[in-house]
């Protein structure tokens, strides 16, 4: 049994040596492992070392750097941090400007300087702009909506006083949305002015559909906050004249822009602007109606102050002055070729027949 045990390990001793050993090599020139167990530990240390597998070491460097791609708070935070304090800072330059102006326009406005006060206006515009409160919205301060508002209302007032209708206009028109909201009417302003003063304009221009359409949106507005108009006196003063003005009684419209119930200076202005649009309808009636007139006739008609301005007047309508009298153009009558009684028979005649008309209907 020892010597078939022996033989064992030789053949297996043998199937590990390589064959590429010396030929001279031999059994007895090994020292033979005392057992099994050391011959393993002998042949394991006589192979290559393993190779490492690296895979998990790989994938969880990938997924550690997938799982978490947020940046670092400092490269988040700071700007955001930045940002916000140059906004609060422009904010509070802009409206610090604005202040400044604004009281520079009511200085100049108090000197009757209209022209630098155009230019005040447009640094306020540019203000009200780094404010984004030119047009009001819910995100804009109830502060800077007052701001803008009083800006807007000095433009108006400035326009006036340079006679600049179109540049009025548009004031007004920018106003409306301010006027329109309910928590800044409590806090003033020269909302009732300001509409007054666009009555009147409407009236000095003949729209008396406008005058009408915006008389009644006030009306409308006053019922709801249960003040009538009949205690404003910027809004009666165009009220009285459009009266005036439909009975045809331009003796009182005259009375009136003369007279101490003109509410303020700018109604005085725009009242000389309506004075001025009834001298010229005066005057083209005059035309038609009379072939010539006295100098000392037409000053009373035409309300100018002096026969030195009905003068220059009748000059300025191509009128021909003469002899203390003013000569009205010949006037183009399209009936002058036809006879007028035969003019005045037709329209006898279809009156008649417009008669018997009547009577067979009824």
């Amino acid at each position: 049994m020892v010597y078939i045990r022996n033989r064992i390990f030789e053949g297996y001793h043998s199937a590990v040596i390589p064959t590429d050993r010396p030929s001279s090599y031999s059994w007895g020139m090994t020292k033979r492992p005392a057992s099994v167990a050391a011959y393993h530990r002998t042949a394991s240390s006589q192979l290559p070392p393993p190779q490492r597998n690296i895979s998990p070491t790989i994938t969880t460097t990938t997924t550690t750097t997938t799982v978490d791609p947020s940046p670092a708070p400092s490269l988040s935070t700071t700007p955001q941090i930045v940002s916000s304090g140059t906004a609060n800072t422009s904010t509070a330059m802009a409206e610090k400007e604005l202040q400044d102006v604004l009281k520079q326009l009511h200085q100049s406005l108090q000197a009757h300087k209209y022209q630098q006060s155009t230019s005040l206006l447009s640094r306020a515009k540019v203000a009200l702009l780094h404010l984004n409160a030119l047009i009001p919205s819910s995100n804009v301060p109830r502060k800077h909506l007052l701001l803008a508002r009083e800006t807007l209302e000095i433009g108006a007032i400035v326009s006036i006083r340079l006679k600049d209708q179109v540049s009025f206009t548009r004031y007004f028109q920018q106003l409306q949305p301010f006027y329109a909201i309910p928590e800044l009417q409590k806090d003033g302003g020269n909302s009732s002015k300001i509409t007054g003063l666009y009555l009147l304009l409407l009236l000095s221009d003949g729209d008396y559909a406008g005058f009408h359409t915006l008389l009644e949106t006030l009306e409308v507005a006053a019922a709801q906050t249960g003040k009538g108009l009949e205690e404003d006196a910027f809004i009666q003063y165009p009220i009285r004249l459009e009266r005036a003005l439909m009975e045809g009684s331009y003796d009182r419209v005259w009375g009136e822009t003369k007279s101490e119930r003109v509410p303020s200076e700018e109604f005085g202005l725009f009242s000389e602007v309506l004075i001025g649009t009834i001298r010229k309808e005066i005057a083209s009636c005059s035309e038609k109606a009379y072939p010539s007139i006295p100098v000392s006739d037409a000053k009373s008609l035409l309300f100018l102050d002096s026969e030195g301005s009905v003068v220059k007047f009748a000059q300025e309508c191509g009128w021909v002055v003469k002899d203390g009298r003013i000569y009205f153009p010949a006037q183009d009558d399209e009936y002058s070729s036809k006879d007028i009684l035969v003019t005045s028979d037709q329209v006898i005649e279809n009156t008649l027949g417009y008669a018997r008309e009547l009577e067979t209907i009824v």
